[in-house]
Parts: C-alpha cells; sequence; structure tokens
C-alpha cells in the first residue's frame, strides 16, 4: 500500500530539514546517462530557476564513478580519490549538492561510507595535496527526488498547468532506496511515498502496483556486465504487466538510467513476448519541466523511443 504522506516514522526529519529550499544556493550534479535524455539537465536548471533556486554547475565536474563502482572495474582508491575531489570542486560552488542521478545519488553516498574511515582519509589526503586541492569533508549530497518533495508546495503553486488526473506508475529504482546508512534514507524504503506525494501535489493520481518496488530490469551488473538480456527482460515484463494492469497512462521515474532501460525495452519486449505496452516513461524532472511550459529545445522529448503525445494531450502542453 502507498502512504505518502510525508508524516510518520518513515520521514527522516533531520535529513528533510537539510534538503535545499527553494531560495537555496546548491550544486547541480550531472549524470553521464542524462545524456541520452538531455531534457532532464533542461528542465531541473530551468525550472529550478523560475522557482528561485541557484543551481550551481562546474565545467570541472567529470564522472561520479558509479560505474567503477558497480562493476568493480577499478580498485576502491579510484572512485573515492574523484569523489573527494567532487567535494572540492561542489564546496567551492556551493554548500550542498543536488543530483538528478540514481547511479550519482548512490555512488557518492557510498564513497562516504569509506571516506569516513581514516586510512581513506589519508589515503584521499595525500592525492589531492598532489593535484594542489584540499580535501573536502562534509559535504551532504541530495536526490532531484528528494528536493522536489521537499519544496512540493511551492512547486504545485507556481506551475502552470496540472497533471489533470494523469494516472502515474512511480518508479523509484534501487540506487534510490538502498542505501548502506540509514541516516541518508528519507523515507521509508520498504513503502516509499515521497514521490507519490510529489504528483499528488501536482495533480496526478499515483497508482499502486504490485512490482512497484521491483528492479527496473536491467540490473546494471546483469544487463551491462554480464550481458543477461533473457532474464533482464523477464523481470522488465513483469513490471510492465503490473503496470499496464494499475491502469498507468506514464512512468515516472527519477533515475536515468532506469528510463533508458524502460523506454527502450518496450520494443524489445513485443519483439520477444509479443507484448505491447506503449506507456510514456518520464524523468520527473521532465514532467516538472512539462509543467511550467519549458520549450521543446529545452526539454527536447524527442529523445524518448516511447512517445509521450498522450501524456502531452493531458496537460495541454504543446512547447
Amino acid at each position: 500500500m502507498i502512504d505518502g504522506k510525508g508524516k510518520g516514522p518513515g520521514i527522516n526529519q533531520a535529513r528533510l530539514a537539510a534538503i535545499p529550499s527553494l531560495g537555496d544556493k546548491f550544486f547541480y550534479f550531472q549524470g553521464c546517462t542524462e545524456r541520452a535524455y538531455p531534457g532532464i539537465n533542461g528542465a531541473f536548471i530551468e525550472t529550478c530557476k523560475l522557482l528561485g533556486a541557484s543551481p550551481e554547475t562546474s565545467d570541472e565536474q567529470s564522472c561520479c564513478t558509479g560505474n567503477f563502482l558497480a562493476f568493480n572495474t577499478a580498485p576502491l582508491q579510484t572512485p573515492l580519490v574523484i569523489t573527494q575531489r567532487h567535494y572540492a570542486v561542489i564546496k567551492a560552488k556551493a554548500p550542498a549538492c543536488v543530483t538528478t542521478c540514481n547511479g550519482c545519488f548512490s555512488s557518492f553516498l557510498m564513497c562516504d561510507t569509506y571516506l569516513k574511515q581514516q586510512r581513506w582519509k589519508d589515503y584521499t589526503r595525500g592525492v589531492m595535496e598532489q593535484i594542489g586541492k584540499d580535501v573536502v569533508e562534509g559535504v551532504p549530497v541530495f536526490h532531484a527526488g528528494e528536493f522536489y518533495y521537499k519544496n512540493r508546495a511551492g512547486i504545485a503553486q507556481h506551475a502552470r498547468r496540472s497533471l489533470d488526473g494523469l494516472k502515474v506508475a512511480v518508479h523509484y529504482g534501487c540506487h534510490f532506496l538502498h542505501q548502506d546508512d540509514p541516516a541518508t534514507l528519507l523515507d521509508d524504503y520498504e513503502n516509499p511515498g515521497i514521490l507519490e506525494e510529489v504528483v499528488r501535489g501536482m495533480g496526478g493520481e499515483p497508482v499502486d502496483y504490485r512490482e512497484r518496488l521491483a528492479c527496473c530490469g536491467a540490473g546494471l551488473n546483469q544487463r551491462m556486465l554480464h550481458d543477461d538480456r533473457t532474464n533482464s527482460l523477464k523481470i522488465t515484463l513483469r513490471k510492465m504487466e503490473s503496470m499496464k494492469k494499475s491502469g498507468a497512462e506514464a512512468i515516472v521515474v527519477v533515475c536515468p538510467y532506469c528510463l533508458l532501460h524502460l523506454d527502450n525495452a518496450q520494443a524489445e519486449l513485443e519483439v520477444e513476448f509479443d507484448a505491447e505496452f506503449d506507456i510514456p516513461v518520464l524523468h520527473l524532472a521532465e514532467l516538472v519541466g512539462m509543467l511550467y511550459d519549458l520549450p521543446t529545445s529545452t526539454l527536447r522529448l524527442d529523445a524518448h523511443k516511447v512517445g509521450v503525445e498522450t501524456v502531452s494531450e493531458k496537460l495541454g502542453y504543446s512547447g
């Protein structure tokens, strides 16, 4: 059952208080996979500006190193040093960081658990000295899903249109919900509701479906490292069938990689299992961008394999 009331033991009040508010300055960390859907970056930056927030960026940002961690393709020292360098870049611009990517979010939080250990503090300090940068501690990293949740009232208040009852299947993604340190979790990972609450606040109707907390099917390692396409698609098939049964008119994600998979896999499912879904998949930032009437040149919705025209018509969005 979806709760999503934003109250009770499920919400980490200390973390909620620390999330940047609309008038705050923060660093916006952009993920690599978002290059496939550039509207995620454009939508987040432009809607933040319209709402009075100050998202800072830097050309010094590089990859978060999440793939190194997930695929175990480099020594642990490598992602730790790169993360520490990013903290120096972030701290020079703003006191906190927000990212629209589950992989980046998880990578930062995972590296944090190691950087708290003295041996890794000493090692990264030595490398940072060699490149002329200071070691920076205490840079809080938040997900855009958390940012939207905290500021949902202001976002809905200033939106130019509503979701108008759009039935939405929310997908959180594994790397958003599962973290080692409970203090970094805003919501109850076994029954989260913050994204559903954001959707409700924008006039949408979140649907409950059996596979709500299941993996999108990409599995990252299973799909990319082991090339286990068969089992990947079987998981995705169960997820998509569950969404379709719920009556979902759109799928909303907060992970660019989940978006990439759920968007592309629908064509594969039609070929492999003769299962047709044709359910548009949108990142939450893109959906907010549509509510704010951002131009098509910013949202780049043409990058989606499954067309989003049905959602645009429902919202009255023409770009």
